[in-house]
C-alpha cells in the first residue's frame, strides 16, 4: 500500500515538473509543482488552515475578553511627569507576534512529517531535487501564515487599538516576520521529520532561532512606534528583520540538502 502510494505521488508530481522543466525553467517549475501539489491536498484536508486558523481566531477571541479592562487604564510615566498606557503598541505587536508563532508552530510542523507518514517522501526523492523540495514547501508554509496574517491582523488591531505607526514601515515589517518565520517552521519541520517524537522536537529546535526572530521583531516594533523615528534606525531595524530572514533561507537551503539526503 504504501508503494502504491508513493508510485501514485510520484506520478502526480513527476509530470507537471518534467513537463514544465522540459521547458528550461528547471527546478523552479519543480517547486512549483509541489506547491500545487501541496495546495491540492490542503484543500482536499484542511490540515494547515484548520490547524493555524482555528488556534489564532481562538487565541484571539480569548485575548479580546481578558484584555477588554486594559484598554482605558494608564500608568505614570518614570518621570512622574505624565502617564501612559498600560498596555502600549509594541506590547501589543509582540503578544501578535507570539501568537502567529505558536499559530505557525502548530499548524505547519506536519509539511515533513505528512510526506514521511504517506510514504510520499520516497517519491519526492526520486522526481524532484532537494532545492526544488525547500524551495515549494517554503512557498507553500509562507502563504498558509501569510494568508493567516491577512485576515487576523485586522481582527487583532480591532480587538486591541493597536497602532500601526508609518504604513510602509508595517507592511515592511509584517511581510518580514512572516519570511522569517515561514523559514524558520519550513527547515525545522524538514530536521523534525527525520525523527521520532517530532512534535517536541519541533519546538526544541525552533526555540533558539526563534529567539533572535523575536528580538529583532520587537527591535522593529519599538521603532515602528516611535514618533519621528530617525530613518537610519528605520532602515537598521527593518532591514536587520529582512537581512535575517533572507540568511535564514539561505543557510536553510544549504543545510537542507544534507538533511534531505539522509
Amino acid at each position: 500500500m504504501r508503494r502504491t502510494a508513493a508510485t501514485i505521488a510520484h506520478e502526480r508530481v513527476r509530470a507537471p515538473a518534467t513537463a514544465a522543466a522540459d521547458g528550461g525553467v528547471g527546478w523552479l517549475a519543480e517547486s512549483l509543482a509541489l506547491f500545487r501539489k501541496d495546495v491540492r491536498a490542503e484543500l482536499r484536508t484542511k490540515t494547515a488552515l484548520s490547524s493555524v486558523g482555528l488556534f489564532t481566531f481562538s487565541a484571539l477571541l480569548l485575548l479580546g475578553l481578558a484584555t477588554a479592562q486594559l484598554k482605558g487604564i494608564t500608568i505614570p510615566t518614570p518621570d512622574g511627569e505624565g502617564s501612559r498606557p498600560a498596555w502600549d503598541s509594541p506590547g501589543k505587536m509582540a503578544l501578535l507576534w507570539v501568537l502567529f508563532i505558536f499559530a505557525a508552530f502548530a499548524g505547519l510542523a506536519h509539511s515533513f512529517v505528512h510526506e514521511e507518514e504517506t510514504g510520499t517522501i520516497t517519491a519526492l526523492r526520486l522526481s524532484m531535487t532537494p532545492e526544488a523540495v525547500f524551495a515549494g514547501k517554503l512557498l507553500f508554509n509562507l502563504t498558509v501564515l501569510l494568508g493567516v496574517m491577512v485576515v487576523m491582523t485586522p481582527i487583532y488591531i480591532g480587538i486591541t487599538d493597536m497602532g500601526i505607526g508609518q504604513p510602509i514601515v508595517f507592511a515592511l515589517m509584517m511581510g518580514g516576520g512572516g519570511f522569517g518565520l515561514a523559514a524558520s517552521a519550513t527547515i525545522v519541520a524538514a530536521l523534525t521529520a527525520k525523527a521520532d517524537g517530532a512534535g517536541a522536537l519541533y519546538g526544541a529546535l525552533g526555540l533558539p532561532i526563534l529567539v533572535v526572530f523575536l528580538t529583532l521583531l520587537l527591535n522593529a516594533a519599538n521603532t515602528l512606534y516611535t514618533v519621528n523615528a530617525p530613518m537610519i534606525r528605520i532602515v537598521k531595524d527593518i532591514g536587520g528583520l529582512l537581512s535575517y530572514g533572507v540568511m535564514l533561507v539561505t543557510l536553510s537551503a544549504v543545510l537542507f540538502q544534507f538533511v534531505w539526503e539522509d
